[in-house]
């Protein structure tokens, strides 16, 4: 069974923009690459999704074609839906702060980052080894 996670996080200043790390506990497929070497779960949906690397600012910086996210207040649900393979991307709580929900409020976008880690306190190492892609989604917010 694969399980999606998901945290905020807000950088700081007036216009921040409010993020949100994905991450699993199950980090492989099954599938392996010529060489042997495991390949990440979601390669494929990654790739057919439209994310950019995250050192490709122009890449994701801008809204993403097919992605739509919804952010309900009163239970803290989050649902992001994207194209092809990315289609009921996400679907959960997420423990989004006050920050969080007024940079969402501000911004009507969120960053979406996923990575090849199990936890977004490792995402600045997946970044330095190429492995991070980012996505900027249109925000529903109610």
């Amino acid at each position: 069974m694969i399980t999606m996670y998901a945290w905020p996080s807000t950088a700081d200043g007036p216009d921040a923009l409010p993020m949100v790390h994905f991450t699993t506990e199950q980090q492989e497929g099954g599938e392996v690459t010529p060489e042997g070497t495991p390949v990440w779960l979601f390669d494929t949906a990654i790739r057919e999704g439209g994310w950019a690397s995250f050192t490709d600012f122009e890449g994701w910086s801008s809204p993403a074609p097919g992605w739509q996210a919804f952010y309900r207040r009163e239970d803290d649900l989050l649902a992001v839906t994207g194209p092809g393979a990315c289609e009921g991307w996400y679907q959960g709580n997420l423990g989004a702060d006050a920050d969080w929900v007024a940079a969402a409020g501000a911004q009507l976008s969120v960053v979406l980052l996923a990575a090849p880690v199990q936890h977004p306190s490792l995402y600045a190492y997946a970044v330095e080894a190429g492995a991070a892609f980012a996505l900027l989604v249109p925000l529903v917010l109610v």
